[in-house]
Order: structure tokens, then sequence, then C-alpha cells
């Protein structure tokens, strides 16, 4: 199956001058990640930092490529953007861990593609992929990434 990569259009647009993007992750659990929101659509009233729940993770990777060499990513030509907020259906992520998966006595074929969903956020200066069974806004601060990273895992 070709990868079609499509905008999560639920999350606030970041500020793609950021660099301060933050996770939490709670070991097979939930993965929080915590960005600042672009100043051209803040509402002060409810902050200027987004965060973002994840739950069921089953894989993440954050990191490179960076906003430089995003077009060296896989997923580039089938419609990955800079400063977005992806999900992509046909992922060959969920193929790759599906495929290790197959060693195992109870696997099922085709379990990982029907439970998880890839989704992708292409920050300033990271990229963060996340194979999880949901993503979901858990809500707006004003504190910094780092701190309501922490104060929303903790909720």
């Amino acid at each position: 199956m070709v990868p079609r990569v499509m905008r999560w259009l639920e999350p606030p647009l970041m500020d793609s001058g950021a660099s301060e993007s933050s996770l939490f992750y709670h070991g097979r659990s939930d993965l929080y990640c915590a960005y600042y929101v672009s100043k051209a659509l803040e509402d002060l009233t409810l902050g200027e930092v987004a965060v973002l729940r994840f739950n069921g993770v089953l894989h993440f990777r954050f990191g490179y490529p960076n906003d430089e060499v995003l077009q060296a990513h896989a997923l580039y030509t089938s419609g990955l953007e800079h400063y977005q907020f992806h999900i992509v259906e046909g992922s060959p992520l969920i193929a790759e861990l599906e495929e290790q998966n197959r060693v195992h006595e109870r696997h099922v074929p085709g379990m990982y593609s029907k439970r998880f969903k890839h989704f992708v956020a292409t920050f300033h200066d990271e990229t963060l992929e996340v194979v999880a069974k949901e993503g979901v806004v858990a809500g707006r601060s004003s504190l910094p990434p780092d701190k309501a990273v922490m104060t929303f895992a903790q909720l």
C-alpha cells in the first residue's frame, strides 16, 4: 500500500520559529507533547502552549530530521509538510512494526493497522512520529512547554 499523508486538523497550528517542544512518556501508555502555538492564532486568554496526548502508544521517535532536511524524510514525497501535524494512511512504519510482531506466537495479521494510527508532527528542530491508538488535544497552557507537558501528564 502506498502511504498517504494527510493533515491532522485538530491541533492548533505550531509556531514555526519555536524550537522548544517537549515530551513526557508514561511507559507503555500515554505520550504528551507540548509546543508553542502560532503567534498569528494566539488567544491570550487560553495561553500560548498547546498540549497533545497520545493514548495507547505502541512506538514513537523524536528528533531528526529537522526542518532544514525534512525533504529527506521517507514520507516527504507522500505529502509531509513543514510545521504541520499529519496522519499517515497506509503507514510503512506500522507495516514495519507489524512485520516485527509476526514472530509473536499470538500475532494476528493486520491487527496493528486496525488498532493504531501513525501521527507525524514536523516541528522546527525535530520531527515527532507516534504510533498510537488515539491522538487528541489535551488542552492549552500559559506555562512553557517543559512545564505544561508535566502539568498535563499529572492530571
